[in-house]
């Protein structure tokens, strides 16, 4: 049975919906769906941590209340019962229970993150910005929210302020990994490459298995003109996983741009002799072999991967070439109309390929212009 009344007794004209089953009555208030939000975010889900730290307040009793309830009923504190409260309501809960986010002492405001992270993927940037004040103010885990801010700074186009929340992140917790991969980026696309390799090569100091990071750091080495830093780099990711082709066709690079052709032709022979092993080495590798007319075996290889991860384009790409090359131009052609339309911006970034591999004749059978 479900009826709704004035509670005087619980707050001066409070609606509420009284909930009874059987002997059981939960008393449904205004304050109810903060109640949830506060046990959600703020407790992860723990309602027992939330009363220990919240009893007396004026929200006691609806926690009392959802304590009870979920012992009858599932899926009570969820977001669906009590969102959106965004940053104004927020506010004025607490004004209203008088409560402040240094009342939560026992939180772990772990749901917060999402929160945030929801409210600046929409592109309001101020939203996100006032909740991470609120848990600054709260004495949240301040090198965790700093991180927060200068990544929300970043995405908002505030580079100096992102720049400076994420090097506070790192001043009050030089463990943390996220703030040295986000100045790394920044200070590249600044084009301030020996500062972006320093944030790089803390981050591979902390983080060893970042496997792309090593390859960031040599693009930013080379760009700074460390071209001995560059193979370093290369010479240790290569040492840590020798099955990498991508790594060796790195070092195939680097060796053509400084002119070493002993070096060069030696890589380029562990490339031709070498099987690819992960997806993502297919394409450097099958270059190599187009180089040396070897298109049959890349058609082997590249159709193999592709019968386990058939949503791979440059996969693809690469059986176009091998069609025409073998006289299948009807496959070719089919292969390509696959990119007419949401891939259409693959093909396109992909046309050096078949201008490399493909004779002006070979593209033109197949529609290529």
């Amino acid at each position: 049975m479900v009826y709704f009344k004035k509670d005087t007794e619980r707050g001066e004209g409070m609606d509420v919906i009284r909930l009874k089953l059987e002997e059981n009555q939960f008393l449904i208030t205004e304050r109810t769906p903060f109640a949830i939000a506060v046990i959600d975010q703020i407790y992860d889900g723990d309602v027992h941590l939330a009363l220990d730290d919240l009893k007396g307040s004026s929200i006691e009793a609806d926690l009392l209340m959802i304590r009870s309830i979920t012992e009858h009923f599932d899926n009570i504190v969820i977001p669906e019962n009590y969102a959106p409260i965004e940053y104004q309501e927020y506010i004025q809960y607490l004004n209203e229970c008088k409560l402040t986010f240094a009342s939560f002492k026992r939180g772990t405001f772990s749901g917060f993150q999402d929160k945030i992270m929801a409210i600046a993927d929409r592109g309001d940037y101020e939203g996100a910005q006032n909740f991470l004040d609120l848990l600054l103010n709260a004495n949240v885990d301040h090198a965790t929210v700093s991180e927060l801010k200068g990544s929300i700074y970043l995405e908002s186009g505030d580079e100096e302020k992102g720049i400076e929340w994420l090097q506070r992140a790192l001043e009050i917790d030089p463990s943390l990994i996220s703030p040295y991969s986000f100045l790394g980026q920044t200070f590249y696309n600044r084009g301030e490459f020996g500062k972006a390799a320093s944030y790089w090569e803390r981050e591979i100091m902390a983080a060893p298995d970042h496997i792309v990071t090593y390859f960031m750091l040599t693009d930013a080495y080379m760009n700074a003109g460390r071209m001995d830093d560059a193979m370093s780099v290369l010479k240790c990711l290569s040492e840590r996983d020798p099955s990498s082709i991508l790594t060796k066709a790195e070092m195939l690079d680097l060796y053509e741009r400084s002119n070493n052709s002993e070096m060069a032709s030696r890589i380029e022979g562990e490339i031709l002799d070498a099987v690819p092993v992960y997806t993502n080495d297919v394409e450097a590798w099958a270059k190599i072999q187009f180089k040396y007319g070897n298109f049959k075996v890349v058609e082997e290889v590249a159709g193999n991967f592709l019968r386990t991860d058939p949503d791979r384009p440059e996969l693809k790409m690469l059986l176009v070439v091998t069609s025409i090359k073998c006289g299948l131009c009807e496959r070719a052609k089919k292969l390509l109309k696959e990119f007419e339309n949401e891939e259409m911006w693959y093909f396109y970034g992909k046309k050096e390929l078949f201008s490399q591999f493909l004779t002006e004749e070979e593209r033109a059978s197949c529609g290529i212009l």
